[in-house]
Parts: structure tokens; C-alpha cells; sequence
């Protein structure tokens, strides 16, 4: 494919990659529902061990098949700090979060990423703070307070202290996306992702031996429908996902991409109310447009 075909905003390639953007968030949307039928068998931390070892076995394969180099050494520091705030810290959060609050709290929270990103970008002097976006950050902010304030949850599952390490989650991954902008620019996605999850088993051991084994010490015995889950959420949400969205990127901007966020909460409220018997509540209802709308304000705004 020429770089032509790629920057045609009306060609075949822009279609295929808006739906591979729309298979990506479909399959983001699996995540918090995959991940709660998992959780009971391998625990929150199994799971994210399972995610990450997944991960990186499958972006060091497509690196190796690619015939693509690593990242050099003068890379390695940053690929690590980033590892450990978009990989290891993020996932931790999500999983241990999102075994204490609903699949549908945990989807729709995340959508504050963007947000999220805007105010650590213009914290970092990337981005430019003007009226709009400033309260586009406080609209979508006051979408997930409301939410976390709420005592009326989703069929009893959902609460402050797993509603705020998603929240939590969603602040780490925004630093990740910004500090990552480097290794992007200088080097193929693919060595920087094989390296993100390559860093990430490494700094994840010891976490694991800190908390004495995660599942293998609570003595947790998957079910055959835990473990469909897991090899689910590994092949879909996180190594699907992740190389979708790299494939989508040669087509369409970053700002195209984030957009599709929107769709996660609905995939996953929808897939949470047969699935999990969650069953939304108007304050659900009401959190989720003051976010949509303050993701919408402050994303609305062209460039200068």
C-alpha cells in the first residue's frame, strides 16, 4: 500500500481502518466483562500476569517474523518507565479496581482517558490550555465524580474503592500516553510494543512475589468457563486490540482514534446486562452523558 492509498481520507484504506477502530473498541468493550468472569479463578493480578507474559509473547513473534530490530539501549529507559506506568501500573489498577466495582462502572470511567490525557499534555506543556478544553476536563470530571459519589451502583457490585483505582488506572495510562510520544516517534510500533510488554513481565515478578503468589497462595481453582475467559481476554482485548489499533494508525490520526472510545461503555453495559445481571441506574445514565459531553467539548476544538 502506498503512502497515498494511506492518506486518502476517501480511499478503501480509511474504511478499513475505521473498521478495524470499531473491531478494536468492540473488543475493549469485551474487556471489563471477560475480566469479571476471570477474576474469580486467577485473580485480579493472575489475570494481569496472564495479559502481560500473552502479550509479549505475541509482539516479540510478530517482531521477529517482521525482521524488525529492538529497541536500542538509549530507548530501554524510557520503554521501562513507560512499561511500568501504561503496562504493569495500569493493569494492575484496572483488574484490581474492576474486581470491586461493575464491568459497566469500569467502561465507562475509562473514557475519561482522553481527558485525562488533555490535562497531562497541557500539564506538560504539549498542548495549549484554552477555555473549551479546560472545561471539557471539568464537565467530563464531573461525569466521574458523580458516578464515584453514587451509592447507588450497578446490582450491588459497585463501589468508591474500586471506582477510584479505575479512575487511577485512567490517570496512569494518561502519563503513559504522553511519555510514549518519543519512542513512537523514533521508532516501528512493534519493537516498542514487544519491548512495553517484555519490560513489563520483568517488573512484574516481583510484585508478584511481594503479594505472595496472587492467586496460587488464595488458593483459587479456575473453572473451564474462567479459563475461556482469560484466553479470551488475552487474544482479544489486549493482543487483538493493540495490533488493530497500530494498523488503524497508519491511516487515520490519533484524534480519529480516540473519538472511538465512546464506544466501549456501550459494549460493555450492553454485554453487562445479560452476562453479569448489571442493570444501569439513572445516575449511570446522567454520569455517562456528562462525560460523553465534556469528552465532546474538549475535543471539539480545532487545532490553531
Amino acid at each position: 500500500m502506498s503512502d497515498g492509498a494511506r492518506l486518502d481520507p476517501d480511499g478503501a484504506a480509511r474504511v478499513r481502518a475505521l473498521v478495524a477502530l470499531l473491531v478494536v473498541q468492540l473488543l475493549f468493550g469485551t474487556m471489563p466483562v471477560l475480566g469479571k468472569l476471570a477474576i474469580p479463578g486467577f485473580g485480579p493480578d493472575g489475570v494481569v500476569l496472564a495479559r502481560i507474559a500473552g502479550a509479549a509473547l505475541a509482539f516479540s513473534a510478530a517482531r521477529v517474523a517482521l525482521r524488525l530490530p529492538g529497541v536500542p539501549r538509549e530507548g530501554q529507559p524510557r520503554l521501562a518507565v513507560c512499561s511500568a506506568l501504561g503496562v504493569v501500573s495500569n493493569q494492575l489498577l484496572f483488574m484490581n479496581g474492576l474486581a470491586r466495582t461493575s464491568a459497566s462502572h469500569a467502561a465507562l470511567l475509562t473514557t475519561t482517558i482522553p481527558a485525562l490525557t488533555l490535562l497531562v499534555s497541557i500539564a506538560f506543556r504539549i498542548e495549549v490550555p484554552t477555555a473549551r478544553k479546560v472545561l471539557g476536563v471539568v464537565v467530563a470530571g464531573a461525569g466521574a465524580a458523580l458516578l464515584i459519589s453514587s451509592r447507588e451502583g450497578l446490582a450491588g457490585t459497585a463501589t468508591v474503592l474500586g471506582d477510584c483505582l479505575i479512575l487511577c488506572n485512567a490517570t496512569v495510562y494518561s502519563f503513559y500516553l504522553v511519555l510514549s510520544r518519543p519512542l513512537l516517534a523514533r521508532y516501528h510500533a512493534v519493537p516498542v510494543l514487544s519491548g512495553l510488554f517484555g519490560w513489563g513481565v520483568v517488573l512484574l515478578v516481583p510484585w508478584l512475589l511481594l503479594t505472595t503468589g496472587g492467586a496460587l497462595a488464595a488458593g483459587l481453582v479456575p473453572t473451564p468457563n474462567a479459563w475461556v475467559a482469560l484466553g479470551l481476554l488475552v487474544l482479544g482485548p489486549t493482543v487483538g486490540s493493540y495490533g488493530l489499533n497500530l494498523y488503524a494508525l497508519r491511516t487515520v490520526s490519533p484524534s480519529t482514534v480516540a473519538v472511538w472510545i465512546y464506544v466501549q461503555p456501550l459494549v460493555a453495559a450492553a454485554l453487562a446486562i445479560p452476562v453479569l445481571g448489571e442493570r444501569p441506574t439513572p445516575i449511570f445514565a446522567v454520569s455517562a452523558g456528562l462525560t460523553f459531553t465534556g469528552m465532546w467539548i474538549g475535543r471539539a476544538e480545532k487545532p490553531a
